[in-house]
């Protein structure tokens, strides 16, 4: 309950002004600002002259047909900004972006050669600062296949000050994870409908991955999970590969998750710190509630 108010709180103390329309020149400087960036400041790349335009909602967009996407496979680019001339002018992140792309391809997320028939996918996000308080919101960030299947959070980070390139270097070694909620739906159509990277999926057969699943559940601390979300975690993965239902998780972190202790025990590994113990220190000071909640009526 406390995450779930604190996000709450948050996100309705952000939501306090709606975008803008974008211009033509808002849409064509942020775009080959955003390439030079991208490219290490090619100014010959040829996608700084890709063709932008205006939709009529007041969205910047570009499409995946154009002939500077040939490598690129998606269907459109779109997003929009408050003041966006911090980007432009300074390369610095604005007040408040959204965006999205669809028609992404699942398979190109995979580890290796792997052709399946998962539908595409659209990734889309709202992100806003509040500059006085060091605080990035990520209001709501989505990934969706166009079966239905959907992941989503969102997240409070802290310490994060936004407001010049020396700043933000300054920060970026104190930034915290304060707090997040995450959903995630899946109709069990498809495994991994996602495409997630193979280091993030699980793989094997299907009692394989359930045996992983619940090993890694009985590795959790008893302080970061109560016994009533470890239930809930336990009958998710009695579902898998391929669960049909919805998976609720409150995520918070009461003195702030660093992402320098990340980058520590990022540098194990994920199998060496789940069996030498890691996750005991890892995971101090954070809680998760999770609710797991089948699809009535699914067969096997």
């Amino acid at each position: 309950m406390k995450t779930i108010l604190t996000i709450v709180a948050l996100l309705a103390a952000t939501q306090v002004s709606a975008f803008g329309r974008m211009s033509m020149s808002d849409c064509t400087q942020s775009w080959e600002v955003f390439n030079l960036l991208m490219n290490e400041g090619d100014r010959d790349d040829p996608r700084l002259g890709a063709f932008v335009r205006v939709t009529p909602q007041g969205w910047c967009a570009v499409r995946g047909s154009d002939p500077a996407f040939a490598t690129s496979r998606f269907d459109e680019m779109e997003w929009r900004a408050e003041e966006i001339s911090r980007f432009v002018d300074d390369g610095i992140p604005p007040l408040a972006l959204e965006f999205r792309i669809s028609g992404l391809d699942p398979d190109e997320m995979e580890a290796g050669d792997i052709s399946t028939n998962r539908p595409p996918l659209t990734l889309s996000a709202t992100l806003r600062q509040i500059p006085a308080a060091g605080q990035v919101i990520v209001e709501r960030a989505e990934l969706a296949s166009d079966a239905g299947d959907v992941i989503a959070g969102s997240m409070v980070f802290e310490r994060l000050f936004l407001s010049s390139k020396s700043m933000m270097q300054v920060s970026i070694g104190s930034v915290t994870y304060k707090a997040g909620l995450f959903e995630m739906s899946l109709s069990g159509e498809y495994e991994n409908p996602f495409g997630f990277n193979g280091k993030l999926a699980m793989r094997g057969s299907p009692e394989a991955q359930r045996r992983a699943a619940f090993d890694l559940i009985s590795r959790l601390p008893d302080g970061f999970v109560d016994d009533a979300s470890r239930a809930e975690l336990t009958g998710f993965a009695g579902e898998l590969p391929r669960p049909q239902g919805s998976l609720d998780l409150a995520l918070d972190s009461e003195t702030g998750f660093g992402l320098v202790k990340v980058g520590t025990f990022a540098a194990m590994g994920w199998v060496d710190m789940v069996e030498n113990g890691g996750l005991d220190v890892l995971l101090d000071g954070m809680t998760l509630g999770a609710d797991w909640s089948p699809t009535t009526g699914q067969t096997d």
